[in-house]
């Protein structure tokens, strides 16, 4: 979701201390914006890696703090060149089938990056650190993107990695700038919770009720979220099962099922139960969501979402539909913008 659109749709139905909940959170751009806007933030996902990157991005840090991380990341970088022109071979933690998505050089220097950041003794700008770490791990190795496991020769020179990790951490204590001076004195700090986004209520603090619930669900048949990051889960030693168990509207299970549209019926309807459940009587539940692609057939999102919102006690009051290129070179497809209330009892 663009900051731009998570911050309007905050700025119109949301209000100062009130608490927005996204249950798909990614990289925590509603919760940011939820937080800049004076509200009480909390994010929910299943995705290890997108909790902490939404928790890193959403940090307060004091101005002592983003310099001293700015000097660490700094020191990191330099010993990391040291190796390269040394030729010193480090410990590389990812196994043997693994090491085969690098070429050897950038293998080399990445797990020397690696091993120079589990020295950093702060844990806070360690996590950091590592954070930044996992924005190169797809950049850097032989897959085309995040979304295809394609392989392509790509032309790395020596140091590269270093010189790219320096410029994300920079990036990352602007962000931390920005963020400190936009946020009002009294910000709320973001919760977030490990968790499958159909059961709110259990991950939810308790007598906690949503104002505003705020998100992108999935895209059912579009994409497998848990698989895009296979280099990341090897280098963090991260097992992705429970994460896949629990993600909805993935492609393997769309696929694969004989039942396919039907799954993601049942899969998108048990979030809205679950919704619904976690909101308070006056709140409003809005989805960006996109159609749905099954073997090739797609299924609106506005009225897949329409047909299911009564059954789980809600009400569509307002969409806004905008054609978008589909990247797999198909139809466009119809990108939505919805608003539900609790049905009148």
């Amino acid at each position: 979701m663009h900051p731009r659109l998570a911050r309007e749709l905050i700025a119109a139905f949301a209000q100062a201390g009130q608490v927005v909940v996204d249950p798909f959170c990614g990289s925590g751009t509603v919760l940011i914006e939820a937080l800049v806007a004076g509200c009480r933030p909390i994010g929910v996902d299943v995705n290890p890696f997108a909790l902490r990157i939404a928790a890193l991005q959403s940090e307060l840090r004091r101005r002592d703090e983003r310099a001293r991380f700015a000097a660490t990341a700094q020191a990191v970088v330099e010993a990391s060149l040291e190796r390269v022109q040394t030729r010193t071979r480090p410990h590389t933690p990812i196994s043997r089938h693994e090491q085969q998505h690098y070429q050897p050089h950038v293998l080399l220097e990445l797990a020397g990056l690696f091993e120079e950041i589990q020295r950093v003794a702060v844990e806070a700008d360690r996590r950091a650190l590592e954070m930044v770490f996992s924005a190169l791990l797809v950049k850097f190795s032989r897959q085309r993107a995040d979304t295809s496991e394609y392989q392509v020769d790509k032309r790395i020179r020596k140091g590269l990695v270093s010189e790219f990790f320096a410029r994300k951490a920079s990036e990352l204590v602007l962000r931390w700038e920005a963020l400190a001076e936009s946020a009002p004195p009294d910000a709320a700090a973001v919760h977030l919770y490990d968790g499958d986004a159909r059961r709110l209520p259990e991950l939810l603090p308790q007598r906690t009720a949503a104002d505003l619930v705020l998100c992108s669900p999935p895209y059912g048949g579009t994409y497998d979220y848990a698989q895009q990051h296979a280099r990341r889960n090897a280098w963090f030693g991260i097992d992705p099962r429970r994460w896949e168990a629990s993600e909805i509207g993935a492609r393997r299970h769309q696929t694969a099922h004989s039942r396919a549209r039907e799954r993601w019926d049942d899969e998108l309807g048990a979030f809205l139960n679950s919704a619904r459940a976690s909101l308070a009587p006056h709140g409003r539940i809005i989805l960006w969501l996109g159609d749905a692609e099954f073997a090739g057939r797609r299924v609106p999102a506005d009225d897949q979402v329409a047909r299911l919102a009564p059954q789980a006690g809600l009400e569509p009051i307002a969409r806004a539909t905008q054609q978008r290129e589909d990247a797999r070179g198909g139809a466009p497809r119809g990108e939505h913008l919805l608003l539900l209330a609790p049905a009148p009892r």
